[in-house]
């Protein structure tokens, strides 16, 4: 088998135990509050940090793959993830807690980065058929892991994940992993003022931040509100993942097909749509779960068309790669504690009520500044 199919495989893998490790918050949060005896209103905390260690693992993780063995480290970050995931069910101390979720954030974010970088250095101009088929991989995960949940409970679950990691992190140690590329030198046509970048990276912190919250506050939001049992409150979360698993498929097609800046603007008015059908009918489950399958659906696709439509009008260098996906990390931090802490406050509702208004910000901030760019009025040069 060639070394290329075998790193493949080895990183659709490792995207596979990410995307589970990444959706197992949510359905845990009921478990995690009850084995640490902690109030509802400190559990955004745990997003906090683990969204903390994630933003650190992957401004650490970048330097780290281009210098050191990426295989060898991949292996590394798993088999320290796989301690830390059996370790949950044991911890009773909400400060424990903390500590171990910013460990595994600072994981994921690692091999978030590191998947993506050696997948790349791997196929290089060839890559991104390969890159798509990996964040299905991440989807599949997503879709997995609240099943597990719901099958087998909050200590087995976490067991499980912690054994699936371990004998994938011994296969990175005997894969060879591909030689950097250096980055080269991106000499921009059109530079952004800094005001329109600012705007991309709040758009961006929006994505990001709604997607964490409506993956981890949809199963405390339907169980408190008595529209599901703990157990279908966790297929609840996989049917929402299986949203972004068949909103990801669909958006390969798509965006050879349709204007990149439609189709963002299409999926923004879809979660809307979704989550106006949630709100205004708070206590029907059909709608929940269909309102949860359209956001899934609609947000799938949101950053990396974006990101996409951003590039084809101007040039992005390296460091501002950087800081869009710093936005991001940083919108996945504070937004679940906030909602949290609204929730707790206010009741449950006030999930749909702030998501509905930040996608509806973040409708209107895109199609202002992406019409802008298009016409070539955010530029330096304009």
């Amino acid at each position: 088998m060639k070394q290329s199919v075998q790193r493949t495989i080895a990183y659709y893998a490792a995207y596979f135990v990410l995307g589970a490790t990444i959706a197992s918050l949510g359905p845990s949060l009921i478990y995690l509050g009850a084995n640490t005896a902690t109030q509802t209103e400190l559990w955004g905390l745990l997003f906090l940090t683990r969204s903390a260690g994630y933003l650190s693992g992957s401004l650490l993780g970048g330097r780290l793959f281009q210098r050191w063995n990426g295989s060898a480290l991949l292996g590394s970050v798993l088999l320290i993830s796989a301690g830390a995931l059996a370790l949950l069910p044991a911890i009773a101390a909400f400060s424990l807690l903390l500590t171990a979720m910013f460990v595994i954030g600072a994981c994921e974010g690692s091999l978030d980065v590191g998947c993506n970088l050696q997948l790349v250095w791997t196929y290089q101009q060839r890559s991104a058929p390969y890159l798509n088929g990996m964040f299905l991989l991440a989807a599949l995960g997503g879709v997995f892991s609240p099943l597990l949940f719901s099958l087998l409970g909050g200590a087995w679950a976490y067991r499980a994940l912690a054994l699936i990691k371990l004998p994938l992190a011994v296969a990175f140690w005997f894969l060879p992993a591909p030689d950097p590329v250096q980055e080269e030198t991106i000499a921009s046509r059109t530079p952004l003022r800094p005001f329109w970048f600012g705007m991309f990276c709040l758009i961006v912190l929006i994505y990001v931040g709604g997607e964490v919250s409506f993956s981890g506050w949809l199963h405390a939001y339907a169980y408190s509100l008595n529209l599901a049992t703990e157990r279908s409150a966790s297929m609840l979360t996989s049917f929402y993942w299986v949203g972004i698993l068949l909103g990801r498929a669909a958006a390969i097609p798509l965006t050879r097909r349709i204007e990149l800046r439609h189709l963002v603007l299409f999926c923004l008015a879809g979660i809307l749509l979704s989550l106006g059908v949630i709100g205004l009918n708070p206590a029907s489950v059909a709608w929940l779960w269909a309102g949860a399958l359209g956001v899934g659906l609609c947000l799938a696709p949101l950053f990396p068309t974006t990101f996409a439509f951003l590039e084809r009008q101007t040039n992005i260098s390296g460091s501002l790669a950087g800081i869009l996906w710093a936005s991001g990390s940083f919108g996945g931090m504070v937004y679940p504690w906030i909602i949290g802490q609204q929730m707790a406050q206010r009741g449950s509702y006030s999930l749909m009520l702030i998501l509905t208004v930040s996608f509806g910000v973040a409708l209107a901030l895109f199609w202002w500044v992406s019409g802008r760019l298009q016409r070539g009025l955010t530029t330096s040069s304009s």
